[in-house]
């Protein structure tokens, strides 16, 4: 098995810069997480919080899909590596529009910062959001890992 800082793992480009907005993802889904954790007694500070961290999300999930759908992505040179993964590819494309649906789905309850049921239902729905990147983030893991016998790295690489 081989790290994607290897040249021989794959296409190094196509590889590195996936490998760069997968760190990124994690980041900002870390980063929501911590937000999500302060105390919402201080709705207005606790909905400020939230509210900027799903924005850093929101950047990094438009990274991340413009990057692997892009022409030149990764899912492209998968394809062409292994055209037997396409389904496979198909299932995280439309993970993408899931995650984009739902993260958009929570802007509208930060709107009432007072409103202790919003609160509520805001930290399930991101809680819920954060399930959905990892899982997506481990598929999406395990593809390349089957595409290019490389492993794309986790947390601490």
């Amino acid at each position: 098995m081989s790290d994607l800082s290897e040249p021989s793992a794959g296409s190094p480009d196509a590889l590195a810069r996936a490998r760069a907005r997968r760190h990124a993802l994690a980041g900002a889904a870390d980063g929501l997480e911590a937000a999500l954790a302060h105390p919402a007694g201080d709705a207005p500070a606790w909905r400020d919080g939230v509210a900027s961290a799903l924005d850093a999300l929101d950047a990094a999930l438009a990274d991340h899909i413009e990057e692997v759908e892009g022409p030149d992505g990764l899912y492209a040179e998968i394809l062409e590596r292994t055209p037997r993964l396409a389904h496979r590819i198909d299932l995280l494309r439309r993970e993408h529009g899931e995650l984009r649906d739902r993260l958009a789905a929570i802007q509208p309850l930060l709107a009432d910062p007072v409103d202790a049921r919003h609160i509520e239902q805001a930290r399930e729905e991101a809680l819920e959001l954060l399930k959905q990147i990892s899982r997506h983030r481990h598929r999406g893991a395990d593809l390349v890992f089957e595409s290019y016998d490389a492993d794309i790295g986790g947390e601490g690489d």
